[in-house]
């Protein structure tokens, strides 16, 4: 099929239809392989420069997060929650608690930051046992 009858079918223009024939003969995938793949994957393969995937999810505030997590008693399934709960009152759709955690840790990873211990490791144990706190120093 020449470019002018592929513009012609789709009803894209015959400069889409070169570009898209000439991407896929660099890139060696046969047609194929091409009809296999999602519309996300055929636009990251196409347009590598241009694809972002959209989330359908409320974005969370993980600068806020971090802060809250620094404080005593905050942990990361109360903050899911509060963001949960911020979505449901905006009428967003909020995220899984996995791919929140994923969220943190990304952010957390990307400014380098580092988990602060307050004490020397193993110079203090705790363990809990039948509801009595052991302490060993």
């Amino acid at each position: 099929m020449s470019d002018r009858e592929i513009s012609g079918v789709l009803g894209v223009s015959r400069n889409s239809a070169a570009r898209i024939r000439q991407a896929s003969d660099e890139r060696r995938k046969e047609w194929d392989e091409l009809l296999m793949m999602s519309d996300d994957e055929l636009c990251h393969f196409f347009y590598p420069d241009k694809f972002k995937p959209k989330s359908s999810y409320a974005p969370a505030d993980y600068a806020y997060i971090h802060r809250e997590l620094s404080k005593v008693g905050a942990t990361g399934a109360l903050l899911w929650e509060e963001y949960c709960e911020k979505c449901k009152n905006e009428g967003e759709k909020a995220c899984s608690y996995p791919t929140f955690a994923r969220g943190c840790k990304r952010y957390t990873v990307s400014r380098n930051y580092a988990s602060h211990v307050e004490h020397k490791p193993g110079v203090t144990l705790e363990a809990k046992a039948e509801s009595s706190a052991i302490r060993q120093h």
